[in-house]
């Protein structure tokens, strides 16, 4: 509702625009969810609807159409027999099988050449005769002709699996290892041909039977999975078990392993002709099928040795053709690739090429309910000029296919191409009230040059009546100039850039106006058409219909003006442009305590909000960042100068997120309290005594250390009782005293040992501390001089005549006097006005790289900012995780710093690293994460 009470209708989401129709008045809705017919109906596809809902930018726009390749007439299509498998390994290193179906053939991403993988020279596999034909087992080499293989695929466990047709099983190579490859060799009694491979999500291997119609699941151990049906008859204990705490084995984890092999143990499809297969990520199986004579293939989906749903054909790419050309066009797969969505909101993907070879076809998998599989075409035109026809392979989060001897991704080409016009209409809006006068219409919309929205009106008091009454033709909208008529909504700018303003307008992006000229009636319905040149589409976001019409005429002029009903209807209407602009000044003017709450305040409005508090935001912020700043601004500046303010400080440029509990008293005394943040400020003179750690700092800590357990020495024991310890402790003669000053020569190593042990500290005083700070000290301790005179046994004139004492007082107050002194006013003297920042250091950081040293620098330039100016500091940073070696409980209490896990660090880079701060790292194969290879680890000494 606006300042004059003029309410609108709203169309916004899938929901309102699916609640429209098309002229046969079915829904738009209906339209979009229709499902396509199966091949054996004569229907082509389901009648597409006037205009399609985009649903990952929620807007309504025309029919997209797909761009069709068209291949020059001397084009051959790829062959099925020409298919090889294909695979990528985790360098970026392609294999596959070459023409003859004798070679494994790689390109190294290093040298980008192609060479022969295997066989290497020298090297001969094949199958022995076996005494036992039905057990399924690895065999030795002996001499044998030339194998003939054909499917391969790359495990995630970094494996390469090879199809041999004869005699029939696999080759596995260990990428990783290195070496010969493991021979697994199918008993003769079972037939296996293998024809496609698929990598299983976590480990293993789908291969396809085709001409047999079976899949073979093997599991990470490379054993065969048989289906859910088929119950192994023989379970054993897995050799490899973790060690419960008597030593001995626990039995945790069984692997089922059958008798024998046999063709139970495979999942039958009975389909015509399967042709590729793939893994879905709930290690459920895709299965493309081929029917002869038909124009589109199938696609099925198993689990566990069953099939899951109806199977989906490609047909539903019919809904992207124009419907005079559907009856010419057909998709028959000829090798397909499943690709997980990218982000969180993406949809998966399944590319399947035709058998043509000349393009790819993109489908989203959407999952409905019970597991049901639909896929939903895209207008993606993925063109494969060239395309060789070996397979087509997923690798990453992308679809790559052959050209020549390189494997190139699958990139979609920007030929955007959409239906001509829709027209749909909108459900009957609702005035309340009798001869409605219908104001104003505002399309949220993107319309390019060469695009068009047109719209048509129908009122009537009786919804019933609508049907009878003549549309009316609109106004064409027209652009805004200052953005949407929503007072500071997320399309108006208190600033405007005159750049970003003129983009937006030459691409038509903004809120649409047009003026309704006869629309009166209680009940309102549009005709909207959307119009483009087949190459730009409208892109409608939301409408808006405002109602009743707040009429300067009615209001503010006589009656003689609308005595005449032309000269009446033209004067309204000339006054409803005047209203239009006064309205929106008197909306912002009514909402402007928006502008004064950071939670709905526009972005644009924030630097202006943060100026009442006398500050600039950091160009860096983010919107949210800075809208937690404004919000907690005065327990900001509250606590300024303090170690908490100094922590939101560098929490403020540095983390991600700051919640909002970190702005309160109670984080501020739990943070001072115990260093809970991340970011840790430890003042240095709470370390006098006990190491940093304690305080948050673990930079600082010792090791453990044996140490021997005697009785702290205190001045009411005399000095003598010092010396005698000090004495025994160090082995020296007699009449040896205990110095004050650290003694020249090895033997300081050892004074300052047994002072930190007997003592509880080090003597450190400074010359100035003997003179300036022994002086303030007694004038602070004794109220006068009697008093000073009294204990000293001596007259003074001022309390500079008592000097610092050379040696160890003998007793009384002069040697309770220096020991104070020396333990408490030295200490924190040495400690005071400077403190450390401690920031974490992460797993994916590493030292001496660019943005290390800009965070350092720029948590350098915060801190003196923020810190007192007194004060001095340095920066350090410390590892945010647990190690191996050190414990920390509560507040870090550190155990020992333990050993430098390889896992903790990044690997040595020359001129970017620090020794014992980084590993050199293994060459290729040998570092790949989760993959133990004996000889290759270290191997502590045995005892």
């Amino acid at each position: 509702m606006d300042a004059n009470g003029t309410r609108y209708q709203l169309l916004l989401g899938f929901d309102d625009w699916g609640e429209c129709t098309d002229a046969d008045g079915t829904t738009l809705r209906d339209r979009w969810r229709a499902a396509p017919p199966s091949e054996n109906e004569t229907k082509l596809a389901p009648e597409s609807a006037p205009v399609a809902w985009n649903a990952e930018n929620y807007e309504l726009t025309l029919q997209p159409r797909l761009f069709k390749f068209e291949a020059a007439p001397h084009d051959k299509p790829p062959k099925f027999e020409n298919r090889r498998g294909a695979g990528r390994d985790r360098y970026g290193n392609w294999y596959w099988i070459d023409e003859t179906e004798g070679r494994i053939l790689v390109n190294s991403s290093g040298t980008n050449r192609t060479n022969v993988f295997w066989p290497t020279e020298g090297s001969t596999t094949c199958a022995a005769e076996e005494k036992s034909p039905d057990e399924f087992k690895p065999v030795a080499d002996v001499s044998c002709p030339p194998l003939k293989f054909r499917a391969l695929a790359v495990t995630e466990d970094h494996y390469l699996v090879v199809g041999v047709l004869d005699p029939a099983g696999l080759l596995i190579f260990d990428l990783h290892a290195g070496g010969a490859p493991q021979q697994v060799w199918w008993p003769k009694g079972v037939k296996f041909e293998p024809h496609d491979m698929a990598a299983r999500a976590g480990g293993g291997v789908l291969v396809l039977d085709s001409t047999n119609k079976r899949y073979w699941e093997l599991d990470r151990l490379f054993n065969v999975l048989p289906p859910a049906a088929f119950m192994p008859s023989v379970t054993q204990p897995d050799d490899f078990q973790p060690r419960g705490s008597d030593g001995k084995k626990t039995e945790l984890h069984l692997c089922e392993l059958p008798q024998r092999l046999t063709l139970q143990m495979s999942t039958r499809l009975f389909i015509p002709k399967p042709i590729s297969i793939e893994c879905l990520p709930d290690n459920s199986v895709l299965v493309l099928d081929y029917r002869a004579g038909q124009k589109f293939s199938r696609v099925h989906r198993y689990r566990e040795g069953k099939r899951v749903g109806q199977s989906r054909s490609t047909k539903s790419m019919l809904k992207l053709i124009e419907e005079d050309r559907r009856a010419d066009f057909s998709l028959v797969g000829y090798d397909f690739a499943f690709v997980p969505r990218r982000a969180q909101g993406e949809p998966d993907r399944l590319y399947i090429v035709a058998a043509d070879g000349n393009q790819s076809y993109a489908f989203n998998l959407v999952w409905r309910k019970r597991k049901q599989i639909t896929l939903d075409p895209v207008a993606a035109y993925m063109p494969m000029r060239l395309f060789a026809g070996r397979a087509l392979v997923r690798a990453g989060t992308e679809a790559y296919y052959d050209f020549d001897s390189r494997w190139i991704p699958l990139v979609e080409q920007r030929r955007p191409r959409y239906a001509e016009a829709g027209t749909f209409l909108t459900r009957a809006f609702d005035g309340a009230e009798p001869d409605c006068v219908w104001h104003r219409l505002m399309l949220d919309a993107c319309i390019p040059p060469g695009t068009r929205v047109s719209v048509r009106s129908r009122a009537a008091n009786n919804p019933d009546d609508l049907e009878l009454t003549e549309w009316s033709p609109e106004p064409r909208p027209y652009l805004r100039g200052d953005g949407t008529e929503l007072p500071y909504g997320s399309g108006s700018r208190l600033v405007r850039d005159e750049e970003e303003a003129a983009n937006r307008r030459a691409e038509g992006k903004g809120t649409w106006e047009l003026l309704f000229q006869r629309a009166r009636g209680r009940y309102l319905q549009l005709e909207i058409t959307l119009a483009g040149n087949e190459r730009a589409t409208p892109r409608l976001r939301a409408l808006r219909a405002y109602y009743p019409r707040f009429s300067y005429l009615v209001r503010y002029l006589p009656s003689v003006y609308r005595e005449d009903d032309q000269s009446a209807s033209f004067l309204e209407r000339f006054l409803a442009n005047l209203e239009g602009m006064y309205t929106s000044l008197e909306d912002k003017i009514a909402a402007v305590q928006v502008l004064f709450d950071v939670r709905s305040a526009p972005a644009d409005a924030l630097e202006w909000l943060s100026g009442w508090y006398g500050v600039a935001l950091d160009p860096a912020w983010d919107e949210a960042k800075r809208r937690v700043f404004i919000k907690h601004a005065m327990f900001f500046f509250r606590y300024r100068g303090t170690m908490h303010g100094l922590e939101l400080a560098l929490r403020l440029v540095t983390d991600e997120c700051i919640p909002d509990e970190a702005f309160t008293d109670a984080a501020a005394a739990t943070a001072a309290a115990s260093g809970a943040y991340s970011i840790r400020v430890v003042e240095r003179y709470r370390t006098r005594r006990v190491p940093g750690v304690v305080f948050g700092d673990p930079t600082e800590a010792f090791a453990p250390r044996l140490v021997e357990q005697q009785t702290r020495w205190q001045p009411s024991q005399g000095s003598e009782a010092l010396h005698a310890t000090y004495r025994a402790s160090l082995e020296l003669e007699a009449g040896e005293l205990y110095p004050i000053k650290r003694p020249a020569g090895a033997t300081g190593k050892d004074w300052e040992a047994f002072s930190r042990a007997v003592l509880g500290f080090v003597p450190g005083a400074t010359a100035t501390d003997r003179t300036t700070g022994w002086e303030n000290f007694l004038a602070r301790r004794y109220p006068h001089l009697d008093a000073l005179g009294a204990a000293y046994n001596t007259e003074p004139d001022s309390f500079a005549d008592v000097k610092f004492p050379q040696s160890l007082p003998q007793g009384g107050e002069p040697l309770n006097d220096w020991y104070q002194f020396e333990s408490v006013v030295v200490a924190m003297r040495q400690t005071a006005h400077r403190f450390t920042v401690l920031l974490p250091m992460r797993q994916t950081d590493t030292f001496d790289t660019a943005a290390h040293r800009d965070l350092t620098e720029l948590a350098r330039r915060i801190v003196e900012l923020e810190k007192p100016a007194h004060t001095t500091f340095d920066i350090k940073f410390y590892w945010a995780m647990f190690r191996l070696g050190e414990v920390r409980l509560g507040d870090d209490t550190l155990l020992d710093l333990g050993s430098r896990a390889p896992g903790l660090m990044r690997p040595m880079l020359l001129g970017e690293e620090h020794l014992a701060e980084s590993y050199l790292v293994a060459a290729h194969p040998q570092n790949v994460g989760g993959r133990n290879i004996l000889g290759r680890q270290y191997e502590p000494p045995l005892n």
